[in-house]
């Protein structure tokens, strides 16, 4: 069973559950799958480079596993995270890239800003903060049987309490921070920023 929680733990962790994530929105709401496919393509360049500089981190010893799971080590993560986000949203804006993936990174920056405040406190799970957020947006956009998804989240903190990743209150936190981030988002694309993709 413990190598089954690691291949839930992987599969399911932040890097491979944020890959769907800019085909979904700009397809949603552009209808250009074609075009969707090619900012996914751009987008997915930020993604792995913040795959690659963890695991050169493992590699150097600055973190002690590829879940980066020491939390006096992650402010260096999130650092970078930061750095690439603001390099992603710079591009975006000079290409003139589709709006809706500029309500992706307002949700990005949300979420990295709540994760460092809450760090210095206690030790919450990224994994099932960032597939909490995910799975919820998915559900909240596509809706019906989409909602579904959201059961992948009970299993993935068993996989991290079974790993000793994570204690219980630490996925329950988790779950609680991906929810607020979703909602905050949501709310906020609907008020605010949504017009702008329409025009």
């Amino acid at each position: 069973m413990n190598g089954f929680a690691k291949a839930v733990s992987f599969f399911l962790g932040p890097i491979f559950i944020l890959l769907p994530i800019p085909f979904i929105l700009v397809a949603k709401f552009t209808k250009d799958y074609s075009y969707a496919l090619k900012w996914t393509v751009f987008s997915y360049a930020f993604i792995l480079a913040v795959a690659v500089f963890v695991i050169i981190g493992v590699l150097l010893g600055v973190f002690s596993n590829f879940d980066v799971s020491k939390r006096e080590q992650r402010p260096i993560l999130f650092s970078f995270c930061a750095f690439a986000a603001f390099c992603y949203v710079l591009s975006l804006y000079i290409l003139d890239g589709p709006k809706i993936l500029f309500i992706g990174f307002f949700a990005i920056i949300l979420g990295l800003i709540a994760i460092i405040i809450i760090n210095k406190w206690v030790k919450a799970s990224i994994h099932v903060a960032t597939a909490t957020s995910v799975l919820l947006f998915i559900g909240i956009v596509y809706k019906g049987y989409y909602f579904l998804f959201l059961s992948l989240i009970p299993l993935l903190a068993w996989a991290r309490i079974k790993t000793k990743e994570h204690t219980p209150m630490e996925t329950v936190i988790g779950s609680i921070l991906g929810i607020v981030i979703t909602l905050i988002v949501y709310v906020v694309s609907k008020q605010f920023l949504l017009g702008m993709i329409y025009n």
